[in-house]
């Protein structure tokens, strides 16, 4: 008896209807890959091109905003930059030194970290000299006879003793030490007059900078304290806080334009007056023993 076999089905391979679907699906998953990943290789490509040559732009960086008319060529050293950016203090070998500046208007710039080592572009010899002693008010000072005119470039950045070091480097190069000293001088004393002024009102975290009045400033949640170094540096005479205030403030008061040292006492004056009424706060100009920074020649000292 003959038996005819029954048709056996086709291996996939020979199936030329699986290989139909087997491209259409390949080539949709290639095609759905270089969707996803032309945008994340091309972003990728931009990360790793090389840095633009000194005299291009350049990219902000941390601590860095540019600026227009920034001088971006090299310099004598690399950390020498236009403006202050923290990382060259923690990426430059460690090393102190003092330079005439190689930057005019509007570069220039300083920094300084909790360990001690500072940075400054295009300062004067008196900010040098404060930076290398770690001191907190201008107007706390007291200049030798004779300063080194002009501006400097300066870098102190020793893993430890930066400061000493940059103390060292000034006696060399301009023979001038500080010491301090409790001296007589005029100052204006910060009390409190009377509560709930409009100027000043308790501080939140939240705090931010509302819309305010033409030619004034604020200062969101802050501690008293900064509002008396913004008068020590606006003023540039030392401002003694006995306010006893604690807490945090949001603090408006009008701007304070620098002036001329014949104005200072009028413009006292007319602080005092928005100072009372603002802030609830009274300035009284007195004469009172002040820790100075006292800078002199090294052959005037023992």
């Amino acid at each position: 008896m003959h038996v005819t076999p029954m048709n056996a089905p086709k291996p996939l391979h020979k199936d030329l209807s699986f290989w139909i679907v087997a491209v259409v699906l390949v080539g949709a998953a290639i095609t759905t890959q270089l969707y996803f990943s032309i945008p994340w290789f091309t972003q990728r490509l931009a990360q790793v091109q090389p840095a633009p040559r000194s005299g291009q732009p350049v990219q902000a960086d941390a601590g860095f905003r540019q600026e227009p008319n920034l001088d971006l060529r090299k310099k004598t050293y690399a950390w020498q930059a236009p403006k202050y950016t923290p990382r060259w203090l923690e990426e430059t070998p460690p090393q102190v030194v003092i330079l005439p500046t190689e930057y005019a208007s509007p570069s220039g710039g300083w920094g300084q970290t909790r360990s001690d080592k500072a940075i400054g572009i295009r300062m004067s010899a008196d900010f040098v000299v404060q930076s290398a002693y770690n001191w907190p008010s201008r107007s706390r000072m007291v200049l030798a006879d004779s300063m080194p005119a002009g501006q400097f470039d300066f870098i102190a950045n020793l893993p430890s003793g930066a400061l000493e070091a940059l103390q060292a480097e000034v006696k060399k190069k301009w023979g001038l030490v500080a010491e301090r000293e409790t001296r007589q001088t005029n100052v204006l004393i910060l009390k409190v007059d009377h509560a709930d002024a409009p100027g000043l009102k308790p501080g939140t975290i939240s705090s931010a900078p509302a819309s305010g009045q033409a030619g004034s400033i604020q200062f969101p949640n802050v501690p008293i304290t900064f509002l008396v170094s913004y008068l020590e540096s606006s003023l540039q005479i030392p401002v003694v806080d006995q306010t006893g205030l604690t807490g945090r403030y949001h603090i408006q008061i009008p701007n304070i334009s620098p002036g001329t040292p014949g104005q200072t006492a009028d413009r006292i004056e007319r602080l005092r007056t928005v100072f009372l009424d603002q802030l609830g706060l009274n300035l009284i100009a007195t004469n009172a023993a002040v820790e100075m920074l006292v800078v002199k020649k090294a052959s005037q000292t023992p």
